[in-house]
C-alpha cells in the first residue's frame, strides 16, 4: 500500500493535512456549478467513526461544499486505487471520486460520478485525455445506490489497460492512452451545473461519506 487514509480521528476534526489539500472558491470549475468550495469544518470533517464527511450546505442563498485532493501530497501512475464510499442520492448534487493529472496537458479519470440531474439513470465512469489535442473520451454506466460500496480502478502502463470494479466485480475496461501521466485523487460534492441540475428542490445538507481511500501497487 503506497498511500492511504482511513479517516481515523475525533468527531469534527479535519482531514489529515499531510494527505489532503483543498480547492477553494467558485471560479474555474464546470460551467453552471453553484457551490462555493471551502476548507471549513462545516463542509469537510471526520465523524469519529472512521469516516470522512463531505457536506454540501445552504445558508441563505449561498451553497458551500468541499473539494479535497491529494495534489502536492501523493500521485501515482501504475497500481490500484480503492475507495469505500456512500452517496446520498439527491437532485441538484454531483458527488464524485476522480483523478486529474500532474504536469502539463490534460487527463481525467472519473471513477464514480453521480448526476443529480439524472437520478434514475446509472452514474458514469469515464476516462478523458487531451494532452496534445488528439486524445479521446471513453465512458460506461454503472448502477449506484445510497449504500456503502467499494469502487476501485487498476491500471498498468505495460498492459496499456485500465480496469474498473464495484465491490470486487469488474464492470469495465478501457485502453490506457499513450504517455499517460501520474494522477492525484479528488473527492467532492458539487451542486448545479450539467451534472447536478437544479438545486431548487434539493434538501440540504447533503453528505458524501468515505470510509477509506487507498493506493496499492
Amino acid at each position: 500500500m503506497l498511500w492511504h487514509d482511513e479517516f481515523a480521528g475525533p468527531a469534527g476534526s479535519a482531514p489529515n493535512p499531510k494527505k489532503w489539500a483543498y480547492d477553494l472558491g467558485n471560479k474555474g470549475f464546470s460551467p453552471g456549478q453553484t457551490q462555493v468550495y471551502t476548507d471549513s469544518r462545516a463542509n469537510s470533517f471526520l465523524d469519529g467513526h472512521g469516516h470522512l464527511v463531505i457536506r454540501a450546505l445552504k445558508t441563505g442563498n449561498v451553497i458551500t461544499s468541499a473539494r479535497l485532493k491529494s495534489q502536492g501530497h501523493f500521485s501515482a501512475l501504475n497500481g490500484t486505487w480503492r475507495a469505500l464510499i456512500k452517496l446520498q442520492q439527491t437532485p441538484g448534487t454531483w458527488p464524485a471520486w476522480w483523478f486529474l493529472n500532474t504536469g502539463s496537458g490534460y487527463a481525467e479519470i472519473d471513477v464514480l460520478e453521480q448526476y443529480g440531474s439524472q437520478l434514475g439513470w446509472a452514474p458514469t465512469t469515464s476516462v478523458h485525455t487531451h494532452p496534445d489535442g488528439s486524445g479521446g473520451d471513453w465512458s460506461t454506466n454503472i448502477t449506484v445506490d445510497d449504500q456503502w460500496h467499494e469502487w476501485s480502478m487498476t491500471w498498468n502502463a505495460a498492459l496499456k489497460e485500465m480496469q474498473f470494479f464495484k465491490d470486487n466485480v469488474q464492470y469495465w475496461s478501457t485502453p490506457m492512452p499513450a504517455n499517460w501521466p501520474p494522477m492525484f485523487t479528488l473527492l467532492n460534492v458539487a451542486t448545479g451545473g450539467a451534472g447536478g441540475g437544479s438545486t431548487k428542490n434539493t434538501k440540504f445538507p447533503v453528505d458524501m461519506l468515505v470510509d477509506y481511500v487507498q493506493c496499492w501497487v
